[in-house]
């Protein structure tokens, strides 16, 4: 990065408290009446779990797309529900991604893609994997997103998109990723939410990124640190930039690569930047003991609220310098 004065800094650094001043009581004023009750309701036992391919799953993509509809928010391409087909060796299953549309008012034909998985681990025997940080946290906060969203558009069209298998090595991405291959050229960031309510003992929303620079100049690239170094002050947070191992819990935890560790690992993939929320690992992760009863909840709003904030701010903050317009198909 380029070296710029302390008085550019202080410029910066005013701009993101604002920034962060000014919308804060957007979220928060209907947010225990929006995310957390769709955290508590996906995360009930009336889901089981939300596996793949079930009829659980089925339940959910149901709520899913009834809540998109109540909220007025448009059909991505005519419709809410997307299938996709796994292959198997003795049989093959079918998925179902659920995306939502909100046209921009300045850039219609770029789009930032929201995504969050909304499908878990199922039941085994007597227990039931409820995943409710993993993920009807992300889940919840990108419906309440589009609430915030359509009534209020961005600059740039927002694709809100609930994916299928991300458990299964992320084949409800990998699928929208192959499906709208037309598309991948006007999607300008993708920002992923997976884990960000934690357990009762998690103190720490974190975050990673990549190729920010293929969309931001040098100098919105510091104003973006500036204010994400303010939320790490002023919310509850404690927003950290990348995350750490922990070895014994869960199946799946000691993964390096975080930069392929959930959805946006397949957009990153296909050159496209992103952002990804989380909490990391932690002593209720792929357990039963996932339940919205043991996630932190004061965690979960200031997540939701603070995520909403680099939004806004990234939504403005792409450059129409690096922001070439592809006509829309």
């Amino acid at each position: 990065m380029t070296k710029i004065s302390i008085a550019w800094f202080s410029i910066c650094f005013f701009h993101a408290g604002t920034v962060f001043a000014t919308t804060h009581s957007v979220v928060e004023n209907a947010l225990e009446t929006s995310a957390l009750e769709h955290l508590q309701v996906l995360s009930s036992d009336d889901f089981a779990g939300r596996k793949f391919s079930s009829t659980a799953s089925e339940k959910s993509q149901s709520y899913l797309q009834s809540t998109l509809q109540s909220l007025k928010v448009a059909k991505f391409k005519g419709a809410y529900r997307h299938t996709f087909e796994q292959t198997g060796f003795f049989n093959d299953k079918s998925g179902a991604n659920i995306i939502g549309y909100i046209p921009g008012t300045t850039y219609p034909n770029q789009f930032i893609v929201l995504t969050a998985h909304y499908d878990h681990l199922g039941t085994k025997h007597t227990k039931v994997f409820n995943g409710a940080d993993d993920n009807a946290s992300g889940t919840a906060a990108l419906l309440h997103y589009g609430k915030l969203i359509n009534n209020r558009p961005l600059k740039h069209s927002v694709i809100l998109l609930f994916t299928d298998g991300e458990e299964i090595n992320l084949l409800g991405a990998k699928a929208f990723i192959n499906q709208q291959e037309k598309l991948l050229a006007q999607i300008k960031l993708n920002i992923n939410l997976d884990m960000i309510a934690g357990s009762s003992s998690s103190t720490k929303l974190r975050f990673i990124s990549r190729d920010l620079s293929k969309i931001l100049t040098d100098e919105k690239l510091f104003e973006l640190e500036a204010l994400q170094a303010n939320l790490k002050e002023s919310s509850n947070t404690r927003l950290t930039a990348g995350f750490r191992n922990r070895r014994g819990v869960g199946s799946s935890v000691n993964r390096t690569n975080w930069r392929m560790a959930s959805d946006h690992g397949a957009f990153s993939k296909a050159g496209i930047p992103f952002i990804y929320f989380g909490v990391g690992a932690h002593k209720n992760y792929h357990s039963e003991h996932d339940t919205f009863e043991n996630i932190n909840q004061a965690l979960f709003i200031a997540s939701v609220d603070v995520i909403y904030q680099q939004l806004l701010f990234l939504d403005s903050a792409i450059s129409p310098a690096l922001n070439t317009v592809f006509p829309c198909e």
